[in-house]
């Protein structure tokens, strides 16, 4: 085999160089703190960082999504505070006009107070998020929750929410609709409610009304007929008689599984009647309570009718704050939740970064001893090649 000089010569250079490439990327990932830079220069390295690239931008996402779902149910939480808060006032302005001292006028002072009342809530249930989309329209965008059309409140939203993903694997539900939080409200105590016929002659007034036994009670409507002064008969949903007796002003009538005291002096004729507690939205409820109060207390009939009336709207009203109460529950419930997820997602958020910088970064004790190392290969490549190029066929001669 002839091995020319130039071949020689060139061998050695392409090891220098070679020697020289290594210690040069070696420099730079010590400088830079970066393994590579380049797929190519570690290409299942760089597949694997890419991945995990992608997961912690997708972890930015959650954070603002939840970040964005947060702000929402923390305003819900306001906004049904601030709806309990009228329906508290309320019933104590129910409280202050259910008393046979105040005069028409007085009652009338109340409704507006009361109407007032039934704006506000219109309006805390057309709140905004700040960013353009009401809190209380479901899944809806650009619409108005509640409009007001002469009296009769009526909902442009609809009865979805959406579920938004806060974490891998989790999605918090955002803000309640409008529907569910101020139209479908129960009644009574939330299982039955009582009330007197509106062509009830005499002053008999209901007090109150319940189920004491759910096993005996048939889940029907139960009426309580007087059939003269003192004298009373109960019948069922079907008019079927199930029990009669004399009655006494304050007395309580029990029958079927339920219910119901009852004072005053009703006429014969007069009829009481209970049944399962139905839903009402409660703009409605406030402005029967204004309707009550305004109408004329001109004689026994009528003070009973409104007593009536406003009796059962402190229950209905009292529901409704359960009902308000229980949304509260479940928002407060949700941006705990929030929090868990953040907590899941810096511990998932660590984890990566941590894989990645095993990936990534340049370890700096191992490249410090592998530069030596290339720092010792260069020199000896370079004795190498001037030791060849010392050699001369003339210097055995």
């Amino acid at each position: 085999m002839r091995i020319s000089t130039a071949g020689m010569y060139a061998q050695g250079l392409q090891a220098m160089l070679q020697r020289q490439g290594e210690l040069a990327r070696t420099s730079e990932q010590m400088s830079s703190g970066v393994r590579f830079t380049r797929a190519g220069q570690d290409p299942a390295a760089a597949s694997t960082a890419q991945g995990l690239d992608h997961a912690l931008a997708s972890l930015q996402q959650y954070e603002r999504s939840a970040g964005h779902v947060g702000r929402r149910l923390e305003l819900q939480e306001e906004a049904l505070a601030s709806a309990g808060d009228q329906l508290t006032r309320a019933r104590e302005l129910v409280v202050r006009a259910n008393s046979a001292t105040l005069s028409d006028e007085d009652r009338k002072l109340i409704a507006v107070e009361v109407r007032h009342l039934r704006e506000e809530m219109i309006s805390i249930a057309n709140r905004g998020d700040g960013a353009g989309r009401s809190l209380f329209a479901g899944t809806r965008d650009g619409v108005v929750p509640f409009t007001d059309n002469g009296g009769n409140v009526t909902y442009a939203g609809n009865d979805g929410n959406n579920d938004v993903d806060v974490a891998p694997g989790f999605a918090i539900t955002d803000t309640d609709p409008g529907s569910a939080l101020f139209l479908r409200v129960p009644t009574g105590d939330g299982i039955v409610r009582g009330s007197a016929d509106a062509g009830n002659s005499g002053s008999g007034v209901l007090s109150s009304a319940s189920v004491t036994d759910h096993a005996a009670w048939n889940g029907d409507g139960i009426t309580v007929e007087f059939t003269g002064a003192d004298s009373y008969r109960v019948v069922d949903a079907a008019g079927d008689e199930i029990a009669i007796g004399t009655w006494q002003s304050g007395q309580t009538i029990s029958a079927g599984g339920v219910q119901m005291k009852i004072s005053g002096a009703p006429a014969a004729g007069d009829s009481f009647s209970l049944s399962p507690a139905g839903e009402r939205d409660i703009f409605a409820t406030l402005d029967g309570i204004a309707d009550a109060l305004e109408a004329p207390g001109s004689n026994a009939a009528a003070d009973a009718r409104r007593t009536n009336i406003l009796t059962g709207a402190l229950g209905d009203l009292a529901t409704a704050q359960d009902h308000l109460l229980a949304a509260r529950a479940s928002t407060g419930s949700r941006l705990a939740s929030l929090d868990n997820a953040a907590e899941s997602r810096s511990a998932t958020g660590l984890a990566l970064e941590t894989t990645l910088s095993d990936l990534r970064d340049t370890d700096y004790a191992e490249a410090a001893t592998r530069l030596t190392m290339q720092l010792t290969a260069l020199e000896a490549a370079q004795q190498v090649t001037l030791r060849i190029q010392g050699l001369s066929l003339f210097n055995k001669l």
